[in-house]
């Protein structure tokens, strides 16, 4: 990263809050989400493990909660889904969790999410008369016959899934149907959430965290954001599993931005 993009240091008297209220005032002036999302990959290149954890724990704890922040607190955990900040996030969840800090290390560190059978994840029936190659259902999920699409939206291939993530003719409604499908594939909803496109819409983080084959870290981001009256709402979900029902009542009870 040169010298000329790289985020200032965090001085020695600037608290968690105050550096990640200023990190957020950046991020806010950068207004096309996929940028956005770049811009922090890159920011928490320079971050320490302990930085990380300090800074994602003033939003996940409620210490400090504005539009901003939980614009940023999205981003970040987005951009940590890339595989180069692997280390940094284990890094950093440990470090939270030897301070008590459950969510934070959490929402860090990603918990293993179980894969449903091949039997239990069929793929929907495209009327060709013969099962089709996983080559023609990627080319199906491009097209913009709503028909097909319907049926598209039922196949749990991740692969597919990613690329009607980008199809124009893709809705809001679709993509909850799609997440309300189970059983479902974790790397599937993963690439839900990070797609830029639809991981700001609030409809679909709801439905994600919901879904309960959605990798833990990625749910309890997606909880870190509810509203207060969902997440108190959630907390009897029996669906879900403890640690997200715990962090909704968590949520329920912190400062939220409704």
């Amino acid at each position: 990263m040169s010298r000329s993009s790289a985020p200032p240091e965090t001085p020695a008297a600037e608290t968690p809050a105050s550096a990640f209220a200023a990190l957020a005032r950046r991020v806010a002036a950068v207004p096309d989400v996929a940028l956005r999302i770049g811009y922090v990959t890159r920011a928490i290149e320079a971050y320490t493990p302990e930085r990380l954890a300090a800074e994602l724990d003033v939003v996940v704890e409620g210490v400090a909660r504005t539009p901003h922040q939980a614009t940023l607190l999205l981003s970040v955990v987005v951009a940590l889904q890339d595989p180069r900040h692997a280390t940094l996030r284990r890094e950093a969840s440990a470090w939270a969790q030897r301070r008590g800090r459950v969510l934070t290390a959490g929402l860090l560190y990603p918990a293993h999410a179980d894969v449903p059978e091949d039997g239990a994840l069929p793929v929907p029936d495209f009327r060709r008369g013969r099962p089709i190659t996983l080559g023609e259902r990627k080319a199906l999920a491009r097209g913009r016959d709503r028909t097909l699409l319907q049926r598209v939206l039922r196949d749990p291939h991740p692969d597919v899934v990613h690329i009607l993530l980008g199809n124009p003719a893709l809705t809001e409604p679709d993509v909850v149907r799609l997440l309300a499908r189970r059983p479902a594939h974790p790397d599937a909803l993963a690439a839900v959430f990070r797609s830029p496109r639809w991981v700001v819409r609030y409809a679909v983080r709801s439905a994600l965290l919901q879904n309960p084959h959605c990798p833990r870290d990625i749910a309890l981001a997606c909880v870190a954001l509810l509203r207060r009256s969902d997440a108190r709402r959630l907390t009897r979900a029996a669906s879900l599993h403890p640690a997200i029902r715990a962090a909704c009542a968590h949520a329920a009870r912190s400062p939220t931005l409704h």
